[in-house]
């Protein structure tokens, strides 16, 4: 019986011609499919994204809607290029909506998405994709490798976490300092996640082969969101 993955990915895995980075993806992917899992991977613009929309900003374009709409074919592209790579597992090209994801869903081993409308980020995306396959975990392969007490690169005493709720997530948001400073989730992610009951893997995007560590080993190498709303 086929077993559903969540997986997010950055966009910066596809900044600077991260050639042997993708590969490495696509032989995790590859090794999960052989073992009968359906992927949904939902991936970022990146460095694409924002090239693109800060050339629309400089060229006197300054609606929000169009510029969302820029981004989110970025990510599509980015999706597309996966897609392609994966072929003939993967549905063939970037799901556009999650009634078309669900009514492919029998037909392909792996299915890429990038941004499905203006307004939501893919962190979002990711957590309704989870929400519609009816499971519990996302692994989101961020640009750092664990959620910090502090941002790092700043403070030499900042922890990493191994774990935090969404309960405290949304009080560094509120106080408008979340972990790291990294913008790892918003609202309406975190909204899906704990209706929902869903878990979030961090993990650093330079090391895919870790997905494999929590599906073997059940091993926490990042951090654990846990979806809690009461103390």
């Amino acid at each position: 019986m086929d077993k559903f993955l969540v997986i997010k990915i950055t966009g910066k895995a596809f900044d600077r011609d991260n050639y042997e980075l993708i590969r490495s993806y696509l032989e995790v992917f590859k090794n999960l499919i052989n073992r009968n899992y359906k992927l949904a991977i939902i991936v970022g613009g990146g460095m694409l994204a924002r090239r693109y929309i800060g050339l629309a900003r400089n060229l006197g374009i300054n609606n929000n809607y169009i510029l969302d709409i820029i981004g989110i074919w970025s990510s599509r592209l980015n999706a597309l290029l996966l897609a392609s790579a994966l072929h003939p597992y993967s549905y063939p090209l970037p799901v556009k909506d999650l009634e078309t994801f669900r009514r492919v869903l029998p037909y392909y081993k792996a299915f890429l998405l990038g941004g499905l409308i203006p307004g939501q980020s893919t962190a979002a995306v990711a957590l309704e994709t989870a929400e519609a396959l009816g499971v519990d975990m996302v692994i989101d392969l961020a640009a750092i490798d664990h959620v910090y007490t502090s941002d790092p690169k700043k403070d030499p005493n900042a922890k990493p976490l191994k774990e935090i709720t969404s309960l405290e997530l949304r009080r560094y948001m509120e106080t408008g300092t979340l972990p790291g400073e990294y913008k790892l989730l918003d609202n309406h992610a975190i909204d899906i996640m704990e209706r929902s009951g869903i878990k979030i893997y961090i993990l650093y995007y330079r090391s895919p082969w870790k997905i494999l560590d929590i599906i073997d080993k059940e091993e926490n190498p990042g951090t654990i969101i846990k979806p809690v709303t009461k103390e």
